[in-house]
């Protein structure tokens, strides 16, 4: 009997508790949990080096181009955005006394510009009319061009792919007509990530964001880089000064990129195929550097301004503007990191070296050999 009673109850027992725990609160709470497979909500800012590709770090520093020199590949913890900031704030004072410390006043001077107690002749620096600041490279000269030994009487390159078929395919014009696609890239990003609200509006100008884009990071900054924390190539002692970094998306870059330097500098009065080509040097080098590095390509007066004088250059130019620009952007970029230990010491000029075959192919009129679309 007492066998049978012990039967009983190793029987009628899981049958109850199985029972129980079916109807549990905490069996439809496991089950949600386990459907949704994770505790973790995605982050919707990046605020550590870590939010960069692991294998795209690993193949730029094969490459020697490390921007985020002395980091893990592995995830770093999750700081509070604000705390990332003031500490990288720290670290950039800290790096510019020691700058101070252990370099040449000229060449602290020509990195830290605003240091009026250290700098005062860079007080007598002109400042312009929009709200973008000066570059911490307008005291640099451009590099002598050479301009092609032969300047062939025929059209002149802005012009050269206006054929009827080509005109026909993308709708190219002299001035304000459609750009080309990108070019396929080995090494560079292969996808379209601008928003789109310029394409039909200004196609020039979206071609340069495309190519922008495709070459810059996420968000980070390079050690001993004078321009501060930059996303998508919008830096916050630069194009975003005064922005707060946590917000910053691609539209609002475009949209920074539009106003106050396309249209701030009169880009936009140029001939398609050259406006692309002015727009890389005001984006990486400031508008004072950038246009007249430009106007040395296309031996035009090296004012610093986009006038009528450099409208009428870029229209009779005659010979291959971007070879002879991409030459002239190479040399400016060697000079620059022959001044920036950092540059030198984490890669940055070979990560910009890199980016020369896709400045030379991403010109509005270029017509692509292996295209890539939205």
């Amino acid at each position: 009997m007492k066998s049978m009673k012990w039967i009983f109850i190793l029987l009628i027992v899981p049958i109850v508790c199985g029972n129980v725990f079916a109807v549990s609160p905490y069996a439809t709470m496991i089950q949600q949990n386990i459907q949704k497979k994770s505790f973790l909500t995605p982050a919707s800012f990046p605020t550590t080096a870590a939010d960069a590709p692991f294998i795209a770090r690993m193949e730029s520093k094969r490459d020697a181009y490390m921007p985020y020199f002395n980091r893990s590949a592995f995830a770093d913890l999750p700081l509070d955005e604000q705390d990332e900031v003031e500490r990288m704030l720290y670290q950039a004072e800290v790096n510019r006394i020691n700058a101070l410390n252990n370099s040449p006043l000229p060449v602290y001077c020509a990195t830290y510009t605003d240091d009026a107690d250290h700098c005062p002749q860079n007080l007598t620096q002109t400042t312009p009319v929009t709200n973008v600041p000066e570059s911490i490279y307008d005291n640099l000269t451009p590099p002598d061009t050479p301009q092609t030994t032969t300047q062939p009487s025929i059209t002149p390159y802005m012009s050269m792919s206006l054929t009827p078929a080509n005109v026909a395919r993308y709708g190219l014009k002299t001035h304000n007509g459609g750009c080309t696609p990108p070019e396929r890239s080995d090494w560079w990003r292969n996808n379209i990530q601008t928003t789109g609200r310029y394409e039909k509006t200004d196609h020039a100008f979206e071609k340069f964001m495309i190519t922008a884009f495709r070459k810059e990071g996420d968000c980070g900054q390079i050690p001993g880089d004078p321009g501060g924390y930059t996303c998508f190539g919008c830096a916050s002692r630069g194009l975003c000064t005064g922005i707060d970094m946590k917000d910053i998306t691609r539209g609002k870059v475009e949209d920074l990129a539009y106003k106050n330097m396309y249209r701030a500098y009169h880009v936009d009065r140029l001939p398609d195929a050259f406006r692309g080509y002015a727009m890389w040097g005001i984006w990486g080098s400031g508008p004072k550097l950038g246009i007249k590095l430009f106007q040395s390509a296309l031996n035009a007066p090296k004012t610093g301004k986009i006038d009528d004088a450099t409208i009428a250059a870029a229209e009779n130019y005659r010979g291959d503007f971007a070879a002879v620009y991409t030459y002239a952007q190479e040399q400016l970029y060697r000079n620059i990191a022959a001044k920036n230990a950092a540059y030198q010491q984490h890669g940055v000029l070979n990560g910009w070296l890199k980016t020369l075959p896709l400045l030379q192919s991403s010109g509005c009129h270029v017509i692509p050999q292996n295209p890539i679309y939205r």
